[in-house]
């Protein structure tokens, strides 16, 4: 494996960090003309696609995925839990690690606003994850938590989970189907086959089998929202 001493530029502009108080105040009730719960929540997400609404087009266009589809997952993962506790769940599973012969439960730990695993980012950087350091693991959350690295790993990594299920598709094109299939790959992995994706699509509503598409089913609820964010008439 190549001796990286980086694997970004820790620069560009951030958006301010889910705290604490944030995750306090999201999970109190609206009051009134005050915005608390679900509403709060819903305000930070907002916010971040529009202060990153450039930066969003730009990394979709350079990976060739709809800017759309970025936007719809990174307000799908903003918020939630406080950003500060990541980094600090890496350092745990990696303690738990020592005790192991790989470092699997460390590699699985998301971190960024638009949370990604430090596995699929190693991938993508063309790196074997069950080699990574625990020195590099640590880079690499550092890098997801600068704003710029975590949507460029995040468009890259939508765009090859379009290709998994769709090798032979356009990206840059998707059917409610593919967007559907790649936010719940997004959200739960690549294990499932697509046939059991597809099925769950046409059963009832109430179905559990319908629970493993849940995330993809919201990035189509939310599409109009997100198109008004990023100013997509179409």
């Amino acid at each position: 494996m190549k001796n990286r001493s980086s694997f970004c530029e820790v620069s560009g502009k951030n958006f301010r960090r889910w705290d604490l108080m944030d995750y306090s105040i999201s999970k109190w009730e609206k009051n009134g003309e005050l915005y608390w719960g679900q509403s709060y929540l819903f305000l930070y997400k907002d916010s971040f696609i529009k202060f990153h609404k450039e930066s969003i087009i730009f990394y979709a266009r350079d990976a060739k995925i709809p800017a759309l589809l970025l936007a719809d997952v990174a307000w799908q993962e903003a918020g939630g839990k406080p950003d500060s506790l990541k980094p600090q769940v890496l350092l745990y599973r990696q303690l738990i690690d020592t005790f192991k012969s790989n470092n699997d439960y460390s590699n699985s730990v998301s971190v960024g606003i638009v949370a990604m695993q430090i596995r699929v980012v190693a991938e993508l950087l063309g790196i074997n994850p069950r080699n990574l350091s625990n020195r590099q693991q640590l880079q690499i959350s550092r890098c997801l938590q600068t704003d710029d690295f975590n949507l460029k790993m995040a468009s890259l990594h939508l765009r090859d989970l379009i290709k998994f299920d769709y090798p032979d598709a356009n990206t840059e094109i998707l059917s409610d189907e593919s967007l559907i299939l790649v936010g719940s790959r997004y959200n739960r992995g690549i294990q499932r086959k697509k046939e059991d994706f597809i099925r769950a699509i046409s059963l009832p509503e109430n179905s559990p089998e319908r629970d493993y598409i849940s995330y993809g089913l919201a990035i189509i609820k939310r599409r109009e929202r997100v198109k008004k964010l990023m100013g997509i008439q179409q």
